[in-house]
């Protein structure tokens, strides 16, 4: 998959349209359009990352925004500390 037809890619470039709850300049975040949780949020980074297994020493950064993200997400919509998940 490439930037030019990745679903990701175009949410973040506004082409497909997202229920945005946080963006910065690394990651944004919006709601899922089919939920399987109250609440269900995913976060990506603003650069294209084709799969896990590309990700290097220098993505920590990014990786660890991510999760500061999930953190303060959860947080603020007042869930438990131990009471929700992240999955990659």
């Amino acid at each position: 998959m490439t930037e030019e037809t990745c679903l990701f890619c175009k949410i973040i470039a506004g082409e497909i349209p997202s229920d945005r709850v946080h963006e910065d300049d690394e990651v944004i975040a919006f709601n899922d359009i089919n939920p399987v949780a109250p609440v269900h949020q995913l976060i990506v980074p603003r650069r294209h990352v084709e799969s896990a297994a590309e990700l290097r020493e220098d993505d920590a950064g990014m990786l660890g925004r991510i999760f500061d993200v999930a953190a303060a997400l959860a947080r603020e919509a007042e869930l438990p500390e131990r009471g929700y998940r992240v999955v990659t």
